[in-house]
């Protein structure tokens, strides 16, 4: 699509660094409007900056890190690539895995209600995450197999990661897709009484399922392959069965 928006003498912008920001942006304003509504709250607004805070920096690291591991031993070749994270190449599991190790070690810290703070989160990490998806469309990572069906997509910028002059499944809109879908009900289930845990848990069950689905779609590199499925796709089980087992203990809680 257009990796590049603007190129300024030696500056360039690029869309895929706009749309990861904007997604960063609207979470931020989402859980801070989402946060003063709660009576008694669960959590101040200088913890939830510095959550988002420690979770830009964890999610850069994780989403780049496991994304290097994918490409090994490619990458390492090229070791100043490593670095060009406003190119593309974060792999979303990764920065995920980040947030939430960070995530769980500040609350510990704080003493804060895990669950409830989770809850919270979890609509957020969706809206970043539909944008995430935005920016993979307009850099032409993440893209999926040659396809016949009427909805498939051609990328015809150069600079574009995808393969150029092929109708291709649109994994990216499919993602994004999902995670707005999934931002709308979280948004609404948020708004209901409900036992802590329950929201965090709705969103480790479900994105997972799409995601694993989706895979069978993508066109690009996925890395190493175990049991003819992904890398992203194991991780899917197992975040499958963390949600699973999460919303199993809070049904369980009084609220």
């Amino acid at each position: 699509m257009h990796p590049v928006l603007l190129k300024f003498w030696d500056f360039t912008f690029y869309s895929y660094g706009l749309m990861v920001a904007l997604g960063f942006f609207f979470g931020a304003i989402y859980l801070s409007i989402s946060a003063k509504k709660i009576k008694p709250p669960i959590i101040s607004q200088d913890d939830i900056f510095n959550i988002i805070f420690g979770v830009l920096i964890s999610a850069i690291v994780g989403a780049r890190l496991l994304f290097v591991i994918a490409e090994f031993p490619d990458m390492f070749s090229r070791p100043l690539e490593i670095f060009k994270v406003w190119e593309g190449g974060l792999v979303y599991y990764g920065g995920f895995i980040g947030s939430i190790i960070f995530a769980f070690a500040y609350l510990k810290i704080k003493k804060l209600n895990i669950y409830k703070v989770l809850d919270l989160f979890a609509p957020a990490v969706a809206l970043g995450h539909f944008f995430g998806r935005i920016g993979c469309l307009l850099a032409g990572c993440c893209y999926g197999k040659p396809t016949n069906q009427p909805w498939g997509i051609v990328f015809e910028d150069p600079q574009s990661l995808a393969v150029l002059g092929v109708h291709l499944h649109p994994t990216q809109i499919y993602e994004a897709g999902v995670n707005l879908i999934l931002f709308v009900i979280l948004y609404f289930y948020n708004k209901k009484a409900h036992k802590p845990g329950m929201a965090i848990a709705i969103y480790l069950i479900f994105y997972p399922i799409c995601r694993f689905i989706i895979e069978f779609f993508r066109g690009d590199f996925r890395g190493g392959y175990s049991f003819g499925l992904s890398v992203s796709q194991i991780i899917s089980i197992i975040v499958f069965i963390i949600g699973i087992t999460i919303f199993y203990r809070a049904s369980k809680c009084k609220k």
